[in-house]
């Protein structure tokens, strides 16, 4: 199943979820499931939730291996006016601390929506550094985490602790 991230980043992932410990995963854009599939065995091996949310979950291509993996699906379009309320609920019954990962078609607008609703000791990730979010898009702006470790691969994803 085909991942819209690079071997690499696939590694810097595994580095992450070794040093923090998250207890939940939320990723936004789901897409055809690649990612979803990887965070979800990864969740089923390490012990965390993980819920993935695209308002085209239809196109996952995994839906079933994903539930069978205990991957939540939901149904949701992110810019919609129901969003903020829908993830903020997500976030009040998951346990912490949380990831929530910005991967969706509309990453400066995700992140100024969501990522204020996470609370201290959670952590945010964005893909597509440098080509579809960078430092201008930061608001809110919480402290880097793995950023050396990032820029030494070339990575397009950057990590946050807030």
């Amino acid at each position: 199943m085909p991942a819209a991230q690079t071997w690499q980043d696939l590694a810097l992932w595994e580095v992450f979820f070794d040093r923090a410990r998250v207890t939940s995963v939320i990723e936004l854009g789901t897409y055809q499931g690649g990612m979803a599939l990887f965070f979800a065995t990864q969740g089923n091996a390490r012990g965390f939730t993980v819920t993935t949310i695209d308002s085209n979950t239809d196109q996952c291509k995994v839906r079933d291996l994903l539930r069978s993996l205990g991957c939540e699906l939901l149904k949701l379009d992110l810019m919609g006016s129901a969003a903020q309320d829908e993830v903020t609920a997500l976030l009040s019954r998951l346990p912490k601390p949380t990831m929530l990962f910005c991967d969706n078609g509309h990453k400066p607008s995700e992140w100024s929506r969501f990522v204020r609703l996470l609370s201290p000791g959670d952590f945010a990730a964005v893909h597509d550094w440098g080509a579809e979010f960078g430092p201008e898009n930061l608001d809110p702006h919480p402290e880097s985490f793995l950023l050396a470790e990032s820029e030494s691969i070339q990575s397009m994803t950057r990590f946050f602790r807030i």
